[in-house]
């Protein structure tokens, strides 16, 4: 279903509902969300750059191991905030109360690199 005018995107048993992809008049905010992915190494690694227009940040450990970020700056394993393997996820959002718009780093302690998905609404 897609969002109406001044809705929010939200999980619903962890699926993110359908987005809006066009702009929302006034009151709303996700204009044009953005999807990437992203190899995240054993040393620290810049999932995403800051960003002053960011409204909505979700990062998924699409990996089999935990993924560590830090916001602001370098990544260090078991600080910071800890992602579940396999699909955990962080949602940051003014929604929430959390919004974040600086740079966010990631690390894990595997061999090889592991993918996190990122999709931020600007």
């Amino acid at each position: 279903m897609p969002l109406g005018l001044g809705e929010e995107p939200h999980l619903v048993d962890h699926t993110l509902r359908a987005v809006r992809t066009t702009a929302i008049g006034p009151g709303g905010w996700v204009v044009a969300p953005m999807h990437i992915s992203v190899d995240v190494g054993a040393t620290t690694t810049v999932i995403i750059a800051a960003n002053p227009e960011r409204k909505w940040l979700l990062l998924v450990n699409d990996s089999d191991t935990p993924i560590w970020v830090n916001l602001g700056a370098p990544a260090v394993a078991h600080e910071g905030i800890r992602i579940n393997a396999n699909g955990g996820n962080l949602e940051l959002s003014a929604a929430q109360d959390c919004l974040y718009l600086g740079a966010v780093d990631g690390i894990h302690e595997a061999a090889g690199d592991k993918v996190c998905l990122v999709t931020e609404g600007v």
